[in-house]
């Protein structure tokens, strides 16, 4: 199987390959009457009025807002994982995104945009769709990725990519 080599396209890929799983669970509990927040409303209220966050352009703007964010977060893990390796993958992209749940459910959420849930398991339905997406993404980047995209201890006799890849300087003999 091909791997993924970049670093961004994994991160975006995975990210919203695995929202898109999420975003099934988050339209279960909403429709179960487990919460009362679904993810792309959420998002649309970020640039329209809570009162038309239904309607087709609320949603169609919702879902793009939601998937932009959802692959920034992919990216990171991916960087992160990069960063560090692919033990414990899934602890490091759940801990990446227990930290969006704080910044999106307590910060945005309820101090801008105003957003208060009714359902007292709100909260925690959704801290388990953010863990189990930060779980599923890293994961997906692990396998997907290529091998070279991660430092491995065991293998030092293979060239690895760097993180950041800095272009040499042209250099111009004509004076």
């Amino acid at each position: 199987m091909r791997k993924i080599k970049d670093r961004i396209l994994l991160g975006t890929v995975c990210g919203i390959a695995s929202a898109t799983i999420g975003k099934y669970i988050n339209a279960a509990e909403y429709k179960l009457g487990l919460t009362d927040v679904q993810y792309n409303q959420l998002a649309a209220t970020l640039f329209m009025p809570k009162n038309k966050i239904n309607t087709p352009k609320g949603k169609l703007l919702g879902g793009i807002i939601n998937n932009i964010n959802v692959g920034s977060v992919g990216v990171l893990i991916s960087y992160i994982l990069s960063a560090t390796g692919r033990d414990k993958a899934a602890l490091k992209g759940m801990g990446v995104t227990a930290i969006t749940w704080v910044m999106i459910n307590g910060l945005l959420a309820k101090q801008v945009l105003g957003v208060k849930s009714k359902k007292p398991l709100t909260p925690f339905l959704s801290l388990f769709d953010h863990l189990f997406y930060g779980y599923l993404t890293a994961t997906m980047i692990s396998k997907f990725g290529d091998d070279r995209l991660f430092p491995e201890p065991a293998k030092k006799s293979e060239k690895k990519l760097p993180l950041i890849a800095l272009r040499p300087a042209v250099k111009n003999d004509k004076r």
